[in-house]
């Protein structure tokens, strides 16, 4: 569960927009996961579009 991406990026934005959430209540893996998902997301959306290029792009 707290290597969901939704769950990960909510304690993200907990942490920016509630003054009382601190970096004390974050778990220690949560920037990691972030950066980890965020990768891995945006890599997996340029192959997919990439890919599927000639279907749309050129029509």
């Amino acid at each position: 569960m707290l290597g969901n991406p939704a769950a990960v990026y909510m304690d993200l934005m907990r942490y920016a927009l509630i003054d009382d959430y601190t970096g004390a209540n974050l778990p220690p893996h949560v920037w990691a996961l972030a950066l980890g998902w965020a990768v891995l997301f945006g890599a997996g959306g340029f192959v997919y579009f990439w890919k599927a290029e000639e279907q749309y792009g050129r029509g």
